[in-house]
């Protein structure tokens, strides 16, 4: 049988049309990895090389809820045949949730939007890319799906801390992008997190947000406000009684 030595670049675009940010604005996106190997796809794959495998980048552009990514593929059986985002934690089998299409995976496929309920498990790690091939039609190889480890969170404990990573991190961002909304409420949601602090306002929950835009703080913070501040954010509430005192519940915590 035939191996494929060479690496094999898939390339991938999805995205549909949207309003678009304001003149002068642009939506920094979010940088999401993947590595591929045989050891991840169930069912087990057969007669394949013990160095197949493979790595994946991702973006994804909260403006218009689109996708691109390159895949890169080494050592398969043959040539690809299909690929496809599943949805599903390690070790499991999930359902198809975006189908490429298998007759131009060297990219050029049609525009395809990413629903909106996946948005979630994609930052969360609940969903993974797999490569199909004839030998191995159930996939070759697959690999999990999770965002690219951000430099500022609350680990210290230092609202300070955090606040200055974040401050360096948008300085270093294009200027165009400095002034976005997923920028403003990132750093409206920082200086409002409860990293640091030790007490927030009364009838206050635990209100978790994440502002993974540019990859500056991808985890969830946890913001003490009212239920109807938190839904104001777009953040999910534990519910009543919870804190975000005396540590971080949401999960992951930033």
């Amino acid at each position: 049988m035939r191996r494929l030595a060479a690496s094999i670049v898939l390339t991938f675009s999805l995205s549909f049309a949207s309003a678009g940010p304001a003149a002068g604005e642009e939506e920094p996106k979010v940088t999401l990895e993947a590595t591929l190997d045989t050891a991840q796809e169930v069912p087990p794959p057969k007669g394949t090389s013990p160095d197949a495998g493979g790595s994946a980048t991702f973006e994804y552009d909260e403006t218009d809820k689109s996708i691109a990514y390159v895949v890169t593929v080494t050592n398969l059986t043959g040539a690809a045949i299909a690929a496809h985002i599943h949805q599903a934690a390690p070790g499991v089998e999930g359902l198809v949730r975006i189908t490429l299409d298998q007759n131009e995976l060297a990219g050029g496929a049609p525009a395809l939007p990413v629903p909106a309920d996946l948005v979630e498990p994609l930052f969360d790690g609940g969903t993974y890319v797999n490569v199909h091939t004839a030998v191995n039609p159930d996939g070759e190889i697959r690999g999990q799906i999770h965002l690219k480890p951000a430099p500022c969170s609350c680990s210290s404990g230092s609202a300070g801390a955090l606040r200055k990573c974040v401050k360096l991190a948008i300085k270093a961002l294009p200027k165009a992008q400095r002034k976005s909304d997923v920028i403003r409420a990132l750093k409206r949601d920082v200086r409002k997190s409860s990293c640091g602090r030790t007490k927030g306002p009364k009838k206050a929950v635990a209100c978790c947000v994440r502002e993974a835009a540019g990859n500056i703080v991808t985890d969830k913070l946890c913001l003490p406000v009212p239920e109807k501040a938190c839904a104001k954010r777009g953040g999910a509430s534990l519910g009543a009684g919870t804190s975000c005192f005396p540590s971080n519940p949401c999960k992951p915590p930033a």
